[in-house]
């Protein structure tokens, strides 16, 4: 599968890669393939980068305490042209803003592409936020036995995030038969030991499987 990969706010596709280097080298060994992106607003780095990694860095669309507002149809519109730039793509993988994103993308295409395929096949949530609406003005609302996302998604937390609440808001959006969760146990990153690693791979071939199959 090829994967439009939407790294976390305040930081760059270069970071992203990095994080998700374990992740990655089992899985390309395997013939997926990973193209990582940035994001279209300028930020300065998350403090505790602060001179660890070089710039620049951006977010997708504007961040708290601000609403993003009209910055998310832009992070929709850049992202869709990247998609048509770099794709096409098999299933998307995002941390935090990126993975909320990710998950605001599919919702709002199908709002308002009822008739077409989803975006995607497959997402992976690592560490996600809240999907916004479309409007950037108020967050998914969850509705009991609705679940606005369909296709096989994997969903990767730490107990000790503060996103933590984020992302099992959002795995309560995603269908339950279709959904797979691991909780790796740590703070808001993509751990890099040999234990974790192996099970968050797990579930990601496992969510890679179910959206072959389907």
């Amino acid at each position: 599968m090829h994967f439009l990969c939407l790294h976390g706010a305040s930081t760059n596709s270069e970071i992203f890669e990095i994080q998700t280097g374990g992740l990655r080298q089992a899985l390309e060994a395997k013939g997926h393939r990973f193209t990582f992106v940035n994001g279209s607003l300028d930020a300065s780095v998350e403090a505790e980068l602060e001179g660890v990694v070089e710039g620049p860095f951006y977010n997708h669309y504007l961040r708290s305490p601000s609403l993003p507002g009209s910055s998310l149809h832009d992070a929709f519109e850049h992202t869709h042209q990247l998609i048509a730039e770099k794709g096409p793509f098999d299933a998307v993988m995002g941390f935090s803003q990126g993975g909320a994103l990710a998950a605001a993308l599919l919702i709002n295409h199908a709002k308002t592409n009822s008739t077409s395929p989803p975006l995607f096949r497959a997402a992976i949530f690592l560490c996600s936020g809240t999907p916004w609406e479309g409007s950037g003005l108020e967050y998914v609302a969850p509705r009991q036995d609705v679940f606005p996302i369909s296709i096989p998604t994997a969903h990767i937390v730490g107990k000790l995030d503060p996103l933590y609440p984020d992302g099992i808001k959002l795995f309560n959006l995603c269908e339950p038969a279709n959904a797979v969760f691991y909780d790796h146990g740590s703070k808001h990153m993509v751990p890099f030991d040999p234990k974790n690693n192996k099970e968050m791979v797990r579930v990601i071939e496992e969510t890679i499987a179910k959206a072959m199959r389907g």
